[in-house]
Protein backbone atom coordinates (compact mmCIF):
# COMPACT_ATOMS: atom_id res chain seq x y z
CA UNK A 1 0.00 0.00 0.00
CA UNK A 2 1.36 3.40 -0.91
CA UNK A 3 1.57 6.31 1.50
CA UNK A 4 -1.27 8.09 -0.31
CA UNK A 5 -3.49 5.00 -0.18
CA UNK A 6 -2.71 4.51 3.52
CA UNK A 7 -3.47 8.12 4.42
CA UNK A 8 -6.70 8.17 2.41
CA UNK A 9 -7.87 4.95 4.07
CA UNK A 10 -6.85 6.27 7.49
CA UNK A 11 -8.87 9.42 6.87
CA UNK A 12 -11.92 7.31 5.98
CA UNK A 13 -11.36 5.06 9.00
CA UNK A 14 -11.35 8.15 11.24
CA UNK A 15 -14.57 9.59 9.81
CA UNK A 16 -16.27 9.10 13.18
CA UNK A 17 -13.90 11.40 15.13
CA UNK A 18 -14.07 15.18 15.12
CA UNK A 19 -12.58 16.93 12.12
CA UNK A 20 -10.02 18.66 14.39
CA UNK A 21 -8.81 15.37 15.87
CA UNK A 22 -8.80 13.68 12.48
CA UNK A 23 -6.77 16.46 10.87
CA UNK A 24 -4.32 16.49 13.80
CA UNK A 25 -3.83 12.72 13.50
CA UNK A 26 -3.34 12.86 9.74
CA UNK A 27 -0.86 15.71 10.10
CA UNK A 28 1.06 13.80 12.78
CA UNK A 29 1.38 10.66 10.62
CA UNK A 30 2.29 12.64 7.50
CA UNK A 31 4.96 14.53 9.46
CA UNK A 32 6.25 11.25 10.89
CA UNK A 33 6.66 9.81 7.40
CA UNK A 34 8.27 13.03 6.16
CA UNK A 35 10.80 12.87 9.00
CA UNK A 36 11.56 9.20 8.32
CA UNK A 37 12.22 9.87 4.65
CA UNK A 38 11.13 7.97 1.56
CA UNK A 39 13.71 5.24 2.13
CA UNK A 40 11.93 4.15 5.34
CA UNK A 41 8.33 4.82 4.32
CA UNK A 42 7.30 1.27 3.40
CA UNK A 43 8.95 -0.16 6.50
CA UNK A 44 7.02 2.23 8.74
CA UNK A 45 3.74 1.64 6.94
CA UNK A 46 4.22 -2.10 7.44
CA UNK A 47 4.93 -1.57 11.16
CA UNK A 48 1.75 0.50 11.52
CA UNK A 49 -0.40 -2.30 10.13
CA UNK A 50 -3.63 -1.54 8.34
CA UNK A 51 -5.12 1.96 8.38
CA UNK A 52 -8.10 0.52 10.27
CA UNK A 53 -5.87 -0.91 13.02
CA UNK A 54 -4.03 2.42 13.24
CA UNK A 55 -7.39 4.24 13.49
CA UNK A 56 -8.35 1.97 16.41
CA UNK A 57 -5.15 2.96 18.21
CA UNK A 58 -5.81 6.64 17.52
CA UNK A 59 -9.36 6.37 18.88
CA UNK A 60 -8.08 4.54 21.95
CA UNK A 61 -5.55 7.30 22.58
CA UNK A 62 -8.20 9.97 22.18
CA UNK A 63 -10.50 8.16 24.59
CA UNK A 64 -7.72 7.77 27.16
CA UNK A 65 -6.94 11.47 26.88
CA UNK A 66 -10.61 12.38 27.38
CA UNK A 67 -10.86 10.13 30.43
CA UNK A 68 -7.73 11.59 31.95
CA UNK A 69 -9.00 15.11 31.36
CA UNK A 70 -12.39 14.33 32.87
CA UNK A 71 -10.76 12.97 35.99
CA UNK A 72 -8.74 16.13 36.60
CA UNK A 73 -11.42 18.76 35.96
CA UNK A 74 -12.41 20.80 38.94
CA UNK A 75 -15.95 21.96 39.52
Amino acid sequence: MSRMEFMQALERALSDVSSEEREAALQYYNDYLDDAGPEHEQEILAEWGTPWKRAERIRSGLENRREAGAGTASG
